[in-house]
Formats: C-alpha cells, structure tokens, sequence
C-alpha cells in the first residue's frame, strides 16, 4: 500500500466515523424533540379535555354524572385522528369510558407512578406501543377523582422517524463520498513533493547515485553518513572473516525494546502539511451534514407544529361556540379579549387571535399588516359553527420569533453534538497521523540517526511498499546483515579474532533488537473513549439511584442518594497509590485491560441493579476500574514522553481526558432520552471494551522492570511526612494541587448546578455552562501543550492559571448572577486547564530530584490519595458553608482557598530564588 493510499483511507475512516457519530447523534435529537412536540400536544389535548370533568368534579359529583361525556370525547379524538384513543378512568386506573374502544396500553401502577412523577395535574408516560399524556381530575378536597389519558401509538411516531432518518443517511453517504474523493485529490496535492522527494531516497538508498534536491536535507545528510558507516563495517567484517565465508543469520530468540522519543523534524513537517487540511476536510463534513440535518429537522416538525396551531384555534372555537349556545350575541361577549389573552399566554407559538366575521370583531395580538382577506389566507382559519350554521371564524397566526427562539434551542444541541464530533475528530486524527504518517517517519528517522552513529544494533518492523516502507525494510536490512558477519567472526578461533569495530561501530553478535516505539498518541484515544464512559450517566445518575428501591429507609434520602457517589471517590482514593506500582509490575497496557474488566462489569451490573445497594457495590468497581486505567494512561505518558517534553504531553493528556468528559456529558441526556437510562450503561460498557482492544493493538508489551526492585524496600512513614517537609513540595500540593481539585470537585460537579438553580436556570441552561468549563479545560491544556519550551516559565503558567480560576470565581461570588457565573466557568475553565499539565510534571521532577530517595511510585501515590481526600474533604467542608451562609459564600471560600494557595505558592518559589525546571522550560 502506498504511502498516499495509507493516508487516505486512514483519513477516510475518520471522516466515516465522524459523519456516522453525527447522524446517529442528528436522528437521536430529532426523535427526542419531536417526541417532545408531540408529548406537549397531546398535554394540551388532555387538559382541554379533563377541564369540564374538572369542573363537575370539584363540585362533588363524580365524573360519570357528565352527560355528554361521550361528545366530548369524540370531539378531542377528532382534532387529530391519529390518536389511539382517549380514555376517561376511575381514580384506580379503570375505564369509565373509551372514544374509541380499545384496549389501555397501560397498567394502573404505571399510571399511579406517571402520575405522581407530574406536577400541575399532568403527567406523562411511554410504552412499547404507545405514548400518554394525561391530566389529573381532583375533587374538592384536592384528592385524586379520576384521570384522563390521550393515547398516541408509537407506530406513527417510528414511521415518522423512519422516514427523517433515512434522508439524514442517504444525505451523509453522499458527503462522505464527495469528502473522500476531495480528501484525495488534497492530499495527492498537498503530499506530491514529500512523496517525491522519499520515493528518491529509497531508489538511491543502496548506492552512490547523486540524489536531486529537495526536502529534508538533513535527512539525506543522515541516510548519507548512515550508508558510509555501513559500507565501511562491512568492509572490515568481510576482510576479518573472508568474502567466501556464509552469512548464516543470526540465531537466538527475537528480542525488543521499547523507544521514547519525541517526533522526528522530517514526521512534524509532513505533518504540518495536512494539520490545516485534516481540520478543513472534518469541519467541513461536520459543517455540511449539520446543515443537512438542521434542514430534514425543520421539515420533520413543520407538520406537528400546524397541528398544534390548529388545536389551539379548536380550543378557542369550543370557548366561543359555547358562549353563542348560550345566547350571547359576538359583539357583546364580556370577557372575550381576558380569554384571548390567556390564550396568548398560555401558547407563545401563537402572536395574534381574531374573531372574524367580515370584519375582525376582536383581536389580540399583534396583527401583520394586511388586509383581512390576506391575513385569512396566511393564517389558520378555524369556522364557529352552531346549529350547523357558520357565524364566524377564529384567525390564528403563528409566532415566527417563537419559532426561532425553539429552534435555537435545538441549534444549541446540534452545536453540542457538532463539538463532541469535532472533539472526536480530533483524537481520531491524531491516532492516524501517529499511526500513518509522524510514526513511520519519526521511527525511520531514529533508526537512521543510529546507523550514522555506527549502532547497527536495532531494526524495526515495517510492512507495505511505500518509500517509507521500503527504506525501512533496506536499513533493517543492514542491522540483520551486519549482525549475520558478526556472528561469522565470533565463530572464528582467537588467534586470527581482531575487533577492529570498536567503539566506531556497534554490532550485536545476535539479533538485531526489534525497537517499539511509544508516545501519547498510543493512549489518547482510548482515554478520550474511557473519560467518555466514565461521565455518560453524571446527566441523570442521581435520579436512578433516587428511582431504585432503597432498603436503607433508616437514612435520609438525600444521603441515599450520596452513597453511591460516595462509595466511588472511596474507591479511588484507595486504588490510586497502587496504580503506578502496578504498571510498574505488569505493565501499562496489562494494568489497564485488568481495569477495563471491572469498569465494564459495573455498568453490566448497573444495567441490571434494582437496589441502592446494588448500585453502591457496583460504584466501588466502577472508581477502581477508572482510576486503574486512567492513572495507567497518565503513568504511561509520564515514561513515554521525553522529560524536555513532559509537561507538554502532560497538558495534551488532560485535553483528551477533559475531551472525552465534555463528549459524555454531552451525549449522555440525549442518549438517555431515546434508548433509556440503563441502555446508556451498555453504551459505556461497549466503549470500555473498545478502548481495551485499542490499548492491546497499540501499547507495547510490559517491560521487566520490578518496582520493588527498582524503590528497594518498604518506605518508612517518617520518609513520607518528609515530602510534606520539603517546602517546594508542600506549596505544590497544599497552594496549588488541593486547591484546584476543590475548585473542580466541588464547584463543578456540586456547587455550579445549585448556583444555578438558584438562579432560576433550567437543567438544559446548566449543562451547557459545565459543557463551556470543559471546553475551556480543553483549549487551555491544548494552548499550553503546544508552547515553545525554555521561552515561557512554568511556575509563571501554574501561577496565571490559578490566579485567573480564583479572580473570576470571586468575583461571581460577589456579584452573583448568570453572565457572571458564565465568566466564572470560562475563568476557572481556562485556569484548570493551564495548571493542569505542569502540576504533575513539577511532581514527577520533584520525584525523581530531590525526593529520589523516596521513590517516585510512593510520591506520586501519595499525591494522588491527597488529591482523592481533598476532594471529599473539599466536598464536605464547602457543603457545611453552603448550607449555613449560602452557595456564593461557598463559591467565595472556594476563591479564596485557591488566591491563598496560589500566593504562597509563589511566595515560596520568589523567596527562594530556585525556581525549578521543568520540561525544558527554566521556571
């Protein structure tokens, strides 16, 4: 396979799952807002309906004694003869009457438990078959009398979906197939000169032909001085050991051994080639297919949303019709502009009422400017009939700005899901430039760098026909070939053995080691996929723990509701100091397949719990699971990534993991709503499984370093309180590792949605501000990943971050409300995500400097039990403020706990004058 074809069907794969996630994601909204559309019809049928039952039930009499029960009903079922039916029932769920007759879809607990899970008398409920909205009739104590039900059947809701899916699909076909074939022509463009230029290296690698000009001159020059060391130690094992002797190849086990090293010059310029082009091609498909959706989705609705405009001028015409029953002539009808205002209240979706004979009679509203002959054929024109005779006409025209206001809404959900889909992109990308294209130039150029210092000690393993390939395969070739003439020589007697290659050349008398190579791009994706599955249920978790049945009835419920939470920070907090140790034993790969197995079963087991106990003891697998996995992930990037270059991997790890928290909260309402809450656990589930086959197909195997061995011994406690001594380490920990995992614990996953909801903002407004605090994680922790190193101080960047996340906090605790609470997630956001990254690589170097002789493993690990107490610490203490002085004194403390820790964190570090370096950077 070319090296052109490699790179675009690896770029045609991530475009087909980016456009196959966005129009899973599309048909999923869709149903869920039209469903929704249709819910609050049928609410408004019910309610309509239930009203003159109300009536005579609030009066004592039961509502059997309604005379025209049966007319009344058939006149609801007639707005919309889709309707099933629509059932009048006893206060224990029995019929009284049905219109038509046909079998209840429902069982009187179901209805017992819609009912008291509504508010206002309405309430709602699904089924296989069919979709309820009822309303609730009380008596005149207030107590349940009776219930009226609208029944809608779920076929007609499948066929409808069915029908906007299949356009959703057949549209992102046809731009995945005009984006592929634009993909290749671009990339043909755009990789012609470096294509060239590799395929004239590899035609000239194995002789002295004059090569042209062009790209990566240094590269030739390497290759060049790499051929002449291999000419030459051929020269001399040939002459030590005879032109006619055999070159058996060497004989012996295969061995390897696992490189890090950071991306060759030759891989980031090609790569930066197709960086700009890569983004243009996804944004571009994301872009398309969601105006495509946003187009299918406007016409889905447009039927539901006239249906609704004509219910509502039916509504009015029952009003009207019975007051002229009643012998009240039209102009004289007393009360008629209160009702048409209550009208206009009640249903935004509507601006302007009239009541029109040949002239308007009464209007309400804001009338358009035209005349009323033109203004009957704009709007829906609902006729006043009685005694089969015309009278009148109710004029109902919709509110066009209602209608944006909806559909900006939904705007703002696409939005969302566009995001998580350019989020995914994103890692998708990096793993296929990894795995495509800066990988087999970055191991290319390490092995030529090797060879033209004479080390002929290594090969790797390529296969395909590309130049890259091919020129891989020659200088392998040389290692093995080399190694074979070494081998020959070791066989000859002593007297006529000469080393005459040291210590120019190094040359295994065995096999050539097979070199592995490891970077952060080996563990993105599948942390991006396992943060996912983690943060999936965070959108309604609380409420199935509330939902399952609770055998600790001796607790208060909202502590129940705690337990579960409780039980997986406890479970990290103890599982966290044994992550490194134990990847240092088995292995970053092996520890985290052995922590996919009990995150995948936890959600099996939350699938299938019907308890709070249950859910509690599945939790306590859960926070292993994750905290296995993800601190081997961190673990593996802190020991891939050269030091030069750790904190900025360090900052790009924590991009993916918050992207991947941003994707799961996202996505989890929406799938929730359409699959049901437990089918969301057997999503995550599948993702686990997929991030573990991706973590087997792409880390290497585990090194044979025994973690005992390498820290001699058991640490004595005196060893570890003397971390907290050292006075660099403790205002690390204390001034800037507490406090902004109290910030990011407690302020965001406690106390922002209480804030919030204070505030009088709606769940869906509050998800968004936590959605904008992790998307401002992730462009920090992007921005600082890829500053130049030795140019910007890191312990100036610690300290700007927490500045920035404490100020803005504060100030939304002093002047508390919406657009401050905004400036308050985007501050702390963007602050978290700058400390991030060089938080763990100071620690790394304090474990490895001054702190060596405690161990790395140990130090680490007790960072990470100090970071898991402080957040339920944390968590308890801002509580205990929140509950006596209020939620923006809490958010206060909050603030100031971080400016405190921020400031003698810096106070040390200017008293001191020895700053630290860190990654490369002279803080």
């Amino acid at each position: 396979m070319t090296f052109l074809v490699r790179v675009w069907l690896a770029l045609t794969v991530v475009l087909a799952i980016v456009v196959t996630i966005l129009a899973v994601l599309v048909k999923l909204q869709n149903e869920a807002v039209y469903s929704q559309l249709v819910r609050q019809r049928l609410s408004v049928i019910a309610a309509a309906t239930a009203a003159p039952f109300r009536s005579v039930s609030e009066l004592g009499l039961t509502v059997a004694t309604v005379r025209n029960a049966q007319e009344l009903l058939n006149r609801a079922w007639q707005t919309d003869p889709t309707i099933s039916n629509i059932v009048l029932l006893d206060a224990a769920g029995g019929v009284i009457l049905s219109v038509p007759d046909a079998a209840v879809p429902f069982s009187a607990r179901q209805m017992g438990r819609a009912m008291e899970e509504g508010s206002n008398s309405q309430w709602g409920l699904e089924t296989a078959t069919a979709l309820i909205s009822g309303a609730t009739i009380k008596d005149e104590n207030d107590e349940r009398a009776a219930a009226l039900a609208v029944i809608y059947p779920m076929n007609e809701l499948r066929t409808h979906n069915r029908l906007i899916s299949s356009q959703i699909w057949l549209s992102a076909l046809a731009l995945l197939t005009g984006f592929s074939t634009l993909a290749y022509a671009a990339l043909r463009y755009r990789l012609r000169p470096a294509i060239h230029t590799l395929d004239d290296i590899a035609s000239h690698a194995e002789d002295d032909s004059t090569l042209t000009a062009g790209d990566f001159a240094d590269f030739r020059a390497t290759l060049a001085a790499g051929t002449a060391k291999y000419r030459l130690a051929t020269t001399k094992l040939a002459a030590l050991i005879g032109a006619e002797r055999a070159e058996a190849p060497p004989a012996g086990p295969q061995g390897a051994d696992v490189i890090s090293v950071p991306d060759s010059p030759m891989a980031v310029t090609v790569s930066r080639r197709l960086t700009a082009l890569i983004a243009v091609l996804v944004l571009g498909i994301t872009v398309s297919l969601g105006t495509v959706a946003y187009r299918s989705i406007d016409e889905s609705f447009a039927p539901e949303l006239d249906k609704r405009t004509r219910l509502i001028g039916s509504i009015a015409n029952d009003a009207i019709a019975r007051t002229l029953k009643a012998g009240v002539p039209l102009d004289m009808m007393v009360g008629g502009r209160e009702f048409f205002s209550s009208l206009l209240r009640d249903f935004p979706e509507i601006s302007y009422f009239a009541l029109v004979t040949n002239r308007p009679i009464l209007e309400m509203g804001t009338r358009p400017p035209t005349t009323t002959s033109v203004m009957l054929q704009a709007g829906t024109v609902v006729p006043i009939v009685v005694d089969n005779k015309l009278v009148a006409n109710v004029v109902v025209i919709k509110n066009a700005g209602y209608l944006s206001r909806e559909f900006r809404d939904l705007i703002l959900d696409l939005l969302v899901v566009t995001l998580v889909t350019i989020l995914l992109a994103v890692e998708l990308v990096s793993l296929m430039t990894n795995h495509s294209l800066t990988g087999p130039l970055t191991r290319l150029d390490y092995i030529l760098k090797l060879q033209a210092a004479g080390d002929f000690s290594h090969r790797i393993l390529v296969s395909g026909i590309s130049a890259v390939d091919r020129l891989g395969q020659a200088l392998s070739l040389r290692a093995e070939r080399l190694a074979a003439m070494m081998a020959a020589a070791q066989e000859l007697p002593k007297g006529t053995r000469a080393v005459h290659l040291e210590p120019d050349f190094i040359i295994p008398a065995g096999r050539p080691l097979i070199m592995r190579f490891c970077s952060l791009g080996d563990v993105r994706l599948p942390l991006f996929l396992i943060a996912a599955a983690d943060s999936f249920p965070l959108s309604f978790f609380s409420l199935y723990v509330r939902d399952a049945d609770n055998p600790l009835t001796w607790l208060n419920p909202g502590i129940v509701i705690s337990l579960p939470l409780a039980a997986y920070l406890t479970a990290i907090v103890f599982g966290s100091p044994y992550a490194r140790p134990l990847a240092k034993r088995f292995g970053h790969r092996n520890l985290f397949v052995f922590a996919s197995i009990p995150a995948a079963l936890s959600n099996f087991g939350f699938f299938i719990s019907t308890n709070v106990l249950e859910i509690i003891f599945f939790c306590v697998f859960s926070g292993i699971g994750y905290a296995f996995a993800s601190l081997s992930c961190q673990d593996y990037v802190i020991d891939a990534a050269p030091k030069e270059q750790r904190a900025q991997a360090l900052g790009l790890f924590h991009v993916a993991m918050f992207g991947g928290f941003y994707a799961g909260t996202a996505l989890g309402g929406v799938v929730a709503d359409r699959l049901g809450e437990r089918s969301v656990f057997l999503v995550c589930a599948v993702l686990i499984v997929i991030s573990a086959a991706m973590i087997l197909r792409m880390l290497p195997g585990p090194t044979h370093v025994s973690a005992l061995t390498e820290q001699g011994g058991r640490s004595k406690l005196r060893q570890l309180l003397g971390t907290i001594a050292d006075g660099q380490f403790a205002t690390l920990l204390f001034g800037i590792i507490l406090p902004q995992t109290i910030l990011d614990q407690v302020f965001i996953s406690y106390l922002l949605s209480l804030q919030m909801n204070a505030l009088g903002a709606s769940t869906a407004d509050t998800g968004r501000l936590m959605m904008i605090y992790f998307l401002m994680v992730i462009l920090s922790g992007s921005l600082y990943g890829r500053l130049p190193a030795g140019r910007i101080s890191a312990v100036g960047i610690t300290v700007a971050g927490a500045l920035l996340g404490g100020v803005t906090l504060l100030a939304a605790a002093a002047v508390t409300n919406g657009w401050t609470m905004v400036v308050a997630a985007i501050g702390t956001g963007l602050g978290y995500g700058l400390v991030s990254g060089p938080q763990t690589a100071t620690v790394m170097e304090l474990a490895e400097g001054r702190l060596a002789h405690i161990g790395s493993e140990r130090v680490l690990g007790a960072v990470r039990v100090m970071d898991r107490i402080g957040s339920v610490v944390g968590l308890v203490a801002i509580a205990g403020v929140a509950g006596s002085f209020g939620y923006s004194a809490a958010m206060g403390f909050i603030a100031i706990l971080v400016l405190a820790g921020v400031g003698s964190y810096l106070i040390y570090h200017v008293a001191s004058h020895s700053l630290p370096i860190i990654a490369g950077r002279k803080a």
